[in-house]
């Protein structure tokens, strides 16, 4: 395994880009894999700890909603041989109308922004997240009413 600051640079953000994939398609099982063992997420202001912590959390988010993550502007703000910080913005969209909706949707403007703060630690020579931070920095003000699926 190669530990240059590129080569840390490109496998943290695969990882964290997979993170928030996972996140946004629902497969809490593979997004926990990404975690250290006793990884913890600071998530909607609550601490979650280890992989069953992390997993019951997840369960309870809604299963109509439709959510992409955006991750941008990633940067490492400490690198050594097997741990890094890694620090980028991410800007959430999220669409709900309380059911299963297919094809493309409406949407007036992004949910939220926040910054990630990321601390990695290489677990069996794979980078892992030890710490997740999610600091919001801008919430957007929601629609008045659902918008429903447009008709494509």
């Amino acid at each position: 395994m190669s530990h240059s600051p590129e080569s840390t640079l490109s496998a943290s953000t695969q990882l964290i880009h997979q993170l928030f994939y996972f996140l946004d398609e629902a497969d809490y099982p593979k997004l926990v894999e990404l975690f250290t063992p006793q990884g913890t997420w600071k998530r909607q202001g609550e601490l979650l700890a280890g992989h069953p912590h992390i997993l019951q959390a997840l369960s309870k988010r809604p299963t109509t909603q439709r959510i992409r993550h955006v991750i941008s502007n990633t940067f490492l703000s400490t690198s050594k041989a097997t741990s890094a910080s890694l620090t980028a913005y991410m800007t959430a969209y999220r669409f709900d109308n309380g059911s299963h909706t297919t094809g493309s949707v409406n949407i007036s403007r992004p949910f939220r922004l926040s910054v990630v703060h990321a601390k990695l630690e290489t677990v069996d020579g794979s980078w892992r997240v030890a710490e997740l931070d999610l600091v919001p920095e801008f919430e957007f003000a929601a629609d008045s009413s659902p918008v429903a699926a447009s008709p494509a």
